[in-house]
């Protein structure tokens, strides 16, 4: 997503002096950290580490917020994947994944409206990546185009 913003990779590797914007995101946290000695503090909807090129491109907020815990220079301190999961922000997005076998679903086409949605309805895909619940074909190798071995 970021390298999508950026046209590409924002910094090759993630130590100081090899980029001006990963310099730019361990001073945005440094500044945050030095306000926030508390070992238990977090960053909220109004008081979060500012980086000028997450503020001027990664919308909406909750957005920023969350790409910027992932990317905590302290590795103690970034967020888990689990932790992300938990978040209101991707709580709240559709996805075409179905959470379980057992998730309840309708199937519509994603390509109608979303005004004629009810608000009240279940969660909404088109389709899932779920493997099948039981698999009776094995797997064979087969022979790819242009090679010799087999």
């Amino acid at each position: 997503m970021l390298c999508m913003c950026a046209n590409g990779c924002l910094w090759g590797e993630a130590k100081a002096g090899s980029s001006p914007l990963y310099d730019e995101l361990v001073r945005g946290w440094a500044k945050w950290n030095t306000k926030h000695v508390e070992p238990d503090s977090n960053i909220t909807d109004t008081d979060y580490p500012h980086v000028a090129f997450f503020d001027k491109h990664i919308n909406p907020p909750a957005l920023r917020r969350v790409l910027l815990t992932m990317l905590n220079p302290n590795p103690t301190k970034r967020i888990t994947i689990a932790e992300v999961a938990k978040k209101g922000w991707l709580k709240n997005l559709e996805c075409c994944q179905v959470d379980s076998y057992d998730d309840p679903t309708d199937i519509i086409d994603a390509s109608k409206l979303r005004t004629s949605m009810k608000k009240s309805a279940t969660k909404v895909v088109q389709h899932n990546h779920l493997p099948p619940h039981h698999h009776n074909v094995a797997h064979k190798l087969v022979r790819l185009p242009g090679s010799t071995d087999m």
